[in-house]
């Protein structure tokens, strides 16, 4: 008998056990004579391990960031959801095990940070947390999160050391179960269900069930791209080991091992940066020749080699001294075993996501999350070709003009199996090329795919239907659910019937006025720059700019303005109006830019000035803890060589006056219909001038019954905060929802100590026809803010 025929036969034998005891096994279960396999003499005993069956309504399969998400979001859509993952602690690459931190997607766009399910969890951990979250410096209380999220949801079902090994189709278009045993536990549990979730990364549940997929990089007549490769090419990007290096107060040697690497001199790392070394590297990378899944082991060997002789380097061989004396004192503490994987299989849907869909979006009508990362391709060969740089060229400011995106919508229609009819994906296996699989790769995209896509399943349940009905039919019903448990999708608005506060209108106490900071650092005009800025009123006379001169004589600058459609609309457009003014020799303050131009209220305006280096703009930057003063839906930018603009992410802005002042953060943005900056600032923020307590007033237009109230606050959507035990200060700490009932002001919930984004109170159903929000606290910040209020009369 051939191995194969006797592998089949164990695999039978042990499906014959059932949900019965090891003994009840055993009597069912056919003695296999190892001299079948080996041609020697002897058994496999049978009834050794338990075979148990259960059946859910969705099980995921894979335990990182996007698989937890989606197992949350389809148990608390009322799914029954099986999580199966197997590792000892969730979180796939951002566990403490490999290390990777959720990439700041912040970045590469303004007002983009992901919600929903991954900020509750992020959150929760940065203020639970006593350490810096850096990449290769994620540490258990991440883990514990995640666990505690998990856990708390009482139609989840979690299986932690749990392999998915077998998958058993119903037909060739369906998923009956899988196999998995678990370790430790001298069980197998066969788990099946109607839907399922490839949430593997290396799109294993896809592979094994005979779905369509892509592999490594297509040529460029594929799908029409300019970063793809003309020819057929084989090089992928690698995998990293990341390691974590401690200050121990005295010296600590290290003897590099005879097996490790060797990297004598500087040139031996070249530009690979290696002064601050407490958390790792990611250019420690290892990949093509080798295959990020058969040679799995021999990649974890090879970068731990590698690893171990960068150690040695910084050590004992670093020429620069600063960086050898401040490593006297330092030690391993932590190695990564686990290698941080990029990329593998591709499960393809019904669309296949491309470069024109990251680089110029437009709006997908089942869209039910976004990317926003760069078009972030490695060098193949990583580490391995050390004496090359281990980013892809053009390392200058050219380079954004190649790999840039906007951030894109994700459609459902890339989210699951064409050819397998009930399976979804999340996380690196959604459908996409090759090119926009570099920036739809990074965790906190996959997070928010997953949340999607676990709403999807739970639709399927309620719907009795497979995915593809779900984008085809049901598309509309996913985005308004999920844009109410926190989501965020472009183009996409709230439209939920059943919100009572879309009928109301709200006032305010106060409201805050436009106001750029002052700074005394100037930024160079070596390039054009510019700025995005909300307008309230329907003409703007005059823009002062603070400027400031290094020339010896005076400058001519001109002024352009033009309208734009959202706060990531850096494209090219006509301009409206423009103006001129003269920047005296030596000059160093406001100068002001006549227009006279007529504005739509409620819109976005971008205005900029050309290139001159010896002019400079006072650009003010937010510090990490301290409250943002970068006014919400404004972002700084400059134009690199070529046409498309570079947002000056994390919380920088450009000072300037505008006559008239402008308003943009009235009471009435809170029932908008969107949770962050889009085509709109779409925030309350109370005045300035005006001390907390602070109330906003729903008034509804007649007398309506509610039990629900959900208000979306402030957490920073433009910068990702990494410090320790850190809270957002711009979110509101101390609040009270009251109701006005029988002509008195009625309490219905209150909270003294939050610092989460989105927060739902459930009361006793009220009649009334008002409702005030008193804001009575921040986590810092002196102004109150609040993205939205939705109001609901839940059935108990």
């Amino acid at each position: 008998m051939d191995r194969r025929n006797f592998v089949q036969r164990v695999l039978l034998a042990l499906g014959a056990a059932g949900t019965g005891t090891p003994s009840q096994a055993q009597a069912t279960t056919p003695r296999l004579d190892v001299a079948d396999a080996e041609g020697s003499q002897g058994y496999i005993r049978p009834g050794t391990i338990e075979v148990i069956r259960r059946s859910f309504d969705v099980v995921v399969v894979g335990g990182g960031i996007s698989g937890t998400c989606a197992a949350i979001s389809a148990a608390r859509n009322g799914a029954r959801a099986a999580l199966v993952h197997e590792r000892s602690a969730l979180g796939g690459n951002s566990s403490s095990e490999v290390r990777l931190y959720p990439e700041d997607t912040c970045g590469f766009s303004p007002w983009i940070k992901e919600s929903g399910i991954l900020e509750e969890m992020e959150e929760e951990e940065r203020a639970r947390n006593w350490e810096s979250r850096i990449e290769g410096m994620m540490n258990s209380e991440w883990d514990l999160v995640l666990y505690e999220w998990a856990k708390r949801e009482k139609n989840l079902t979690l299986f932690l050391n749990t392999t998915m090994r077998e998958v058993v189709m119903r037909d060739s278009a369906h998923i009956e179960a899988i196999r998995a045993p678990q370790l430790g536990t001298e069980r197998e549990f066969i788990l099946s269900a109607p839907m399922f979730i490839d949430s593997t990364g290396d799109g294993v549940l896809g592979y094994r069930s005979g779905a369509d997929f892509h592999w490594g990089k297509e040529i460029r007549a594929k799908y029409n791209e300019t970063l793809a490769p003309t020819e057929p090419t084989h090089g992928l990007m690698g995998n990293t080991l990341f390691f974590r290096a401690r200050d121990t107060g005295s010296p600590i040697p290290f003897k590099r091992p005879e097996w490790a690497a060797e990297f004598k001199t500087e040139d031996d790392l070249t530009d690979r940066d290696h002064g601050h070394f407490e958390c790792g590297y990611w250019w420690i990378e290892v990949g093509a020749p080798l295959h990020p899944i058969h040679d799995n082991e021999e990649i974890r060997d090879e970068a731990l080699r590698q690893l171990l002789g960068v150690w040695d380097h910084i050590k004992n061989r670093c020429t620069h001294d600063d960086v050898r004396e401040k490593a006297k004192n330092y030690a391993l503490e932590f190695v990564g075993f686990w290698p941080y994987k990029r990329e593998s299989r591709r499960i393809l849907g019904d669309y296949v996501l491309t470069e024109k869909d990251v680089r110029n979006p437009s709006i997908h009508p089942d869209d039910i999350a976004y990317g926003s990362w760069g078009i972030d391709i490695h060098v193949p060969g990583g580490i391995l070709k050390q004496h090359i740089p281990p980013y892809p060229p053009p390392r200058t400011d050219e380079n954004f003009q190649y790999r840039s995106t906007i951030p894109y919508g994700i459609p459902l229609r890339s989210c699951y199996s064409r050819n397998v009819r009930n399976l979804f994906t999340a996380g690196r296996p959604i459908g996409t090329s090759y090119v926009a699989f570099a920036s739809s790769r990074v965790l906190p995209t996959g997070a928010i795919v997953g949340q999607a896509v676990g709403a999807a399943a739970a639709l399927c349940m309620k719907h009795a239907c497979e995915p593809q009905l779900v984008a085809q039919k049901h598309a509309k019903e996913l985005q308004q659910l999920l844009l109410r448990q926190d989501a965020s999708i472009p183009g996409v608005v709230n439209e939920d019937s059943a919100d009572l506060a879309r009928r109301g209108t709200v006032t305010a106490s106060s409201e805050a006025a436009l106001v750029f900071p002052e700074s005394d650092s100037f930024h160079s005009a070596h390039f054009a720059l510019g700025q995005v800025f909300p307008v309230s009123t329907d003409q703007l006379h005059a823009i002062d700019l603070l400027l400031q001169s290094n020339a010896t004589q005076d400058q001519r600058v001109i002024l352009k303005l033009r309208r734009i459609e959202h706060v990531w609309d850096l494209r090219p457009s006509p301009s409206i109006a423009s103006a001129s003014a003269t920047v005296l020799a030596n000059h160093k303050g406001y100068v002001r830019f006549t227009l006279n131009a007529r504005t739509k209220p409620g819109g976005l305006y971008f205005v900029w000035i050309e290139a001159q280096p010896e002019i400079s703009w006072a650009l003010h930057s937010d510090l990490p803890g301290e409250p943002s003063k970068t006014p919400v839906g404004s972002t700084a930018a400059d134009l690199p060589p070529g046409n498309r603009w570079r947002p000056l992410t994390g919380g920088h802005v450009f000072t300037m006056h505008t006559i008239p002042e402008q308003k943009p953060y009235g009471p009435q943005n809170i029932v908008s219909g969107t949770n962050r900056p889009d085509m709109w600032t779409n925030i309350y923020i109370s005045d300035a001038a005006e001390q907390l307590p602070v109330w906003l007033e729903l008034k509804f237009p007649s007398q309506v019954r509610l039990n629900t109230v959900q208000i979306t606050f402030d957490t920073d959507t433009n910068r990702r905060i990494q410090l320790p035990r850190f809270r957002y200060p711009e979110c509101v700490k101390r609040y009270e929802i009251d109701a006005k009932l029988a002509g008195d002001w009625k309490t219905l919930a209150q909270e003294d100590d939050n610092y989460y984004r989105r927060r739902v109170h459930h009361f006793e159903t009220v009649t009334t026809d008002r409702l005030r929000i008193r804001l009575l606290e921040t986590n810092g910040a002196p102004q109150a803010r609040v993205y939205e209020l939705r109001a609901y009369h839940e059935e108990t």
